[in-house]
């Protein structure tokens, strides 16, 4: 396959990507609503697992589970790209709109911008900070919504943002040592035994349990073999055959079909403080991840 044409499949797999990863706020805000926040994070990670371990077993990979080297780095990407920020986001989404979640989400770029900077020695420029001062205020317009009173689920949300950046500087490192596949399916299964722990612990629910997996199965099997495994494969795919930026700016377009499906399952107008935020946003991430090395640091999750 010559070069234009493997550029052309890499665009069509990220853009199978975002209409796949897109539902993602959507489905998380709904159920969460339906059943205990943690427990969904953590059945859906291992249904995430589960479909990997299928993936690894065809692709005949299982022998890279072995990488001793790799696997602190996984444990590393385990906490603060699967645990850490489900109990945040998942607990955080039910407390608030899809669209708030759809959107705040992003603020993920502004920590990488910060971390990077701070703690892996990657310039700061004058475009990164004007790009992070747009993040920032886009997320004031959406905490403020029309009123002073600020919803505590979304301050969860964008607590929860901080955690990927330090995970994925892990994942960088694990990804010199294995495959993504591997990284995926330990991070998936490891992490949500994990949260369903947490869940057994502080979530009452026990004597419901049956209800709660049969009833919401489906979302469950959506979440997690969908959501969290093929459309992570469907990024990396693509991510093989694109440059890093072009694959991450691609990538984050994700909001825009957030939005719409937002609409038309959850029946969500985006009011005027969240369209304003949504395009401050927008044009922010732009700025930071234009020409820059940010974008690495946000490809794995």
């Amino acid at each position: 396959m010559n070069k234009k044409k493997a550029e052309r499949l890499g665009e069509l797999l990220i853009l199978c990507e975002v209409l796949v990863y897109a539902l993602f706020p959507i489905v998380v805000n709904y159920t969460t609503k339906l059943m205990p926040p943690i427990l969904f994070a953590g059945l859906s990670s291992i249904m995430a697992g589960v479909a990997l371990f299928k993936y690894l077993l065809i692709k005949k990979q299982l022998s890279k589970l072995k990488n001793i080297q790799a696997l602190k780095y996984i444990l590393a990407v385990t906490l603060f790209v699967i645990i850490i920020p489900s109990i945040f986001i998942f607990i955080g989404t039910s407390k608030t709109s899809g669209i708030n979640t759809t959107i705040l989400l992003q603020t993920e770029i502004l920590f990488a911008f910060l971390i990077c900077g701070i703690f892996v020695g990657e310039k700061i420029t004058l475009q990164k900070i004007g790009g992070a001062v747009m993040v920032v205020i886009g997320a004031v317009a959406i905490l403020y919504n029309g009123t002073l009173h600020i919803n505590g689920g979304d301050l969860l949300i964008i607590a929860g943002t901080f955690f990927f950046p330090i995970g994925n500087i892990y994942a960088k490192k694990a990804l010199k040592l294995t495959t993504p596949a591997v990284i995926l399916f330990v991070r998936s299964f490891l992490g949500g035994m994990i949260l369903v722990f947490i869940s057994l612990l502080f979530e009452n629910y026990q004597a419901s349990f049956p209800g709660y997996f049969m009833d919401n199965f489906k979302f469950i099997l959506l979440n997690g073999a969908l959501i969290y495994g093929l459309s992570r494969l469907f990024f990396y795919e693509g991510l093989k055959r694109l440059d890093i930026s072009k694959a991450t700016s691609l990538a984050m377009s994700y909001p825009a079909f957030s939005l719409f499906y937002s609409y038309i399952f959850l029946k969500e107008i985006p009011t005027i403080f969240q369209w304003i935020g949504f395009i401050i946003i927008f044009f922010g991430i732009l700025i930071l991840t234009y020409k820059g090395k940010t974008a690495v640091f946000i490809e794995i999750e």
